[in-house]
């Protein structure tokens, strides 16, 4: 518990970061979104004789949040939530059945995002991950990857709708110690919608520059 309250801290602090910028004056999006794909389960060394976890698919739906750093670069954030299907099974030779599971998985993205030809964009960071609710398999609580393109077309009244393709590798590093961790992947499609909004700063005016009297 209280490693994610401390990566909690980190990530208000990321997030303080990239909305706020004193009193300069800033552009910046937010949307919200939902898509789905494939996902897997597994281990990068399995192990001999254990039982195996297949993927079945995910949803998962959001919030972003972007800060424009001129005309092509900007950095982002956001909150998402991710509904995971699987079914584990028994290791060979050993009667049982298939059993199927779900587990929720709430992330936080801290992305870098560079736009081009107009309407495209590539973006990619780390990802903090935490696990909702228990499941059959380990807790995949911990820091992860992600890389992602897409399309985003912005109409003149500043609403705009995206499409993002991705693929996420979840438990990289495990915040809840595992002595053979497992790690997940997601590779899906988003459609979102959203508004560029700008963000006013203080007036540079030859009044705000002049010398107060004392």
């Amino acid at each position: 518990m209280f490693r994610n309250e401390t990566f909690l801290v980190i990530f208000t602090l990321l997030l303080a970061s990239v909305t706020s910028s004193g009193q300069k004056t800033w552009w910046g999006e937010y949307s919200a979104f939902a898509g789905g794909g494939d996902n897997e389960i597994f281990r990068f060394q399995e192990l001999d004789g254990s039982g195996s976890v297949t993927g079945q698919g995910y949803w998962t739906a959001g919030v972003d949040l972007r800060r424009l750093v001129g005309d092509r670069f900007s950095i982002g954030t956001g909150l998402s939530y991710s509904h995971q299907y699987y079914f584990t099974s028994p290791a060979p030779g050993i009667d049982g059945e298939d059993r199927p599971g779900s587990f929720g998985l709430i992330t936080l993205p801290l992305t870098c995002r560079v736009d081009f030809l107009k309407w495209f964009f590539a973006d990619a960071g780390p990802v903090i991950s935490f696990q909702a609710g228990l499941s059959g398999i380990d807790n995949l609580t911990g820091l992860g990857a992600t890389v992602g393109a897409g399309f985003q077309y912005r109409f003149k009244t500043d609403v705009f709708f995206s499409i993002r393709a991705y693929a996420a590798q979840y438990g990289l590093l495990h915040f809840i110690p595992e002595d053979h961790p497992r790690t997940l992947t997601n590779a899906g499609v988003t459609a979102g919608v959203g508004y560029r909004f700008i963000r006013l700063g203080k007036c540079n005016c030859p009044a705000d520059n002049s010398p107060r009297r004392r």
